[in-house]
């Protein structure tokens, strides 16, 4: 395997490129990175033996990662595992993957997102029912004014989760959906001259002299100007230069140094 074998996810799918890796037998780290979003997977023989992503490890961070519909990878051979936390077959992995990905479709179609509003059906479906302990807590909830979102903060779940237990109830005939009411939208803060003077220096420092027509190229496409950039999109613009450097060293270094512009303007 060349020392330094790199390229995108969108062309080579994280579990074809697994299933390269294994069939070689190879043993190193395969670092992956999509927008602002780091993982780590490590092969010993052939085998998938550690994982990292977002602070999982594990199984949970495979599955997060496999989840990556886009993104850059780099395989760094002979690199060993700071640990060892997935004993299970790389077969019987992709297996569970496919699997949970075909769930994921299914789901959608029924919750195609989470600014759907749930609410209690008027009529039972059928005289008896019987309700999981997880999806009453669910139901408790049900206002006809939370959003999936917003249902998922005040139980503490994430996302795919809540989505879950929506589509059950949706099939049960439990709840129908109604649609989130109009609000008048709020002022957008704006991400303002100071972080473009800093994201200026950051792409500069990955890109070099085409660091300002990388920007203003992907300021256009999101139908924004340094002007009115909103403080909210920085995350999003981040990603979309991200995917334009090609160095994968500079990239992870204008990651990290984007998560801490992040971070200064949440504070």
């Amino acid at each position: 395997m060349p020392e330094g074998l790199t390229g995108s996810l969108a062309q080579l799918p994280l579990i074809d490129l697994l299933k390269m890796l294994a069939a070689a037998g190879q043993t190193g780290r395969l670092e992956l990175s999509s927008g602002l979003d780091l993982g780590d997977l490590y092969l010993h023989r052939g085998q998938l033996v550690h994982a990292e992503a977002s602070g999982d490890w594990g199984e949970a961070a495979f599955a997060r990662l496999v989840t990556w519909p886009n993104g850059q990878f780099r395989f760094i051979p002979g690199e060993e595992p700071p640990e060892r936390s997935i004993a299970k077959p790389l077969d019987q992995l992709l297996a569970e993957a496919a699997r949970v990905a075909s769930e994921r479709e299914a789901i959608r179609r029924v919750v195609p997102s989470m600014d759907i509003v749930p609410r209690l059906a008027r009529k039972a479906p059928r005289p008896q029912l019987t309700i999981d302990a997880a999806d009453w807590e669910l139901i408790a909830l049900l206002d006809g004014a939370r959003t999936a979102s917003a249902l998922a903060a005040e139980l503490g779940l994430d996302d795919f989760e809540v989505m879950r237990r929506i589509y059950r109830l949706k099939l049960a005939g439990l709840v129908e959906f109604e649609k989130p009411q109009q609000l008048a939208p709020a002022a957008r803060a704006l991400a303002g001259p100071a972080f473009f003077q800093a994201l200026h220096t950051a792409v500069a420092a990955a890109v070099g002299p085409l660091a300002e027509i990388i920007i203003d190229d992907c300021l256009d496409a999101m139908g924004h100007t340094r002007q009115d950039f909103p403080r909210d999109g920085i995350a999003r613009l981040a990603e979309a230069i991200s995917n334009e450097i090609t160095d994968p060293e500079k990239r992870v270094r204008f990651q990290q140094t984007m998560l801490a512009l992040i971070r200064g303007q949440a504070a």
